[in-house]
């Protein structure tokens, strides 16, 4: 057995942890995506009038674009781990591919958030504008 195994192994778990957290923000986006299609299409609450979702919902598929850059750039940063593991040099390249899947993850999330948000805040302004008021005669 290689003597630098264990090392190497637990170089791998923080994007381990990484990737399952890539996992949730793709499932959390795209499932918000596919509600907001669904609910504007008139699939899912035909009987209410869709507000304009077309924001929040450029704002949830970038976060789903994100959530994908990001796990490709953690793969390419632990790839690089892994490279040193093996040669047995001890480098900062796999630095810059980090930062960038972290930022990633940062924009992921915050896009799903600005969606969701803005996804609510144009329900409540629509339903505002559509109340019906009678007058006494």
């Amino acid at each position: 057995m290689d003597p630098r195994a264990p090392q190497m192994r637990a170089a791998g778990l923080p994007f381990a942890l990484l990737a399952g957290a890539f996992r949730f923000l793709g499932w959390l986006n795209g499932i918000a995506a596919l509600g907001l299609a669904a609910f504007a299409l008139g699939m899912v609450g035909g009987d209410i009038a869709a507000p304009d979702l077309q924001l929040p919902l450029l704002l949830l598929l970038a976060g789903l674009l994100a959530a994908c850059l990001g796990v490709g750039f953690a793969y390419v940063a632990q790839i690089s781990l892994l490279r040193q593991g093996y040669t047995g040099r001890s480098t900062r390249g796999h630095l810059p591919a980090q930062w960038l899947a972290l930022l990633c993850y940062l924009a992921s999330a915050l896009a799903f958030c600005a969606g969701c948000w803005l996804a609510a805040g144009q329900a409540a302004t629509d339903a505002a504008q559509q109340l019906t008021t009678y007058a006494r005669t």
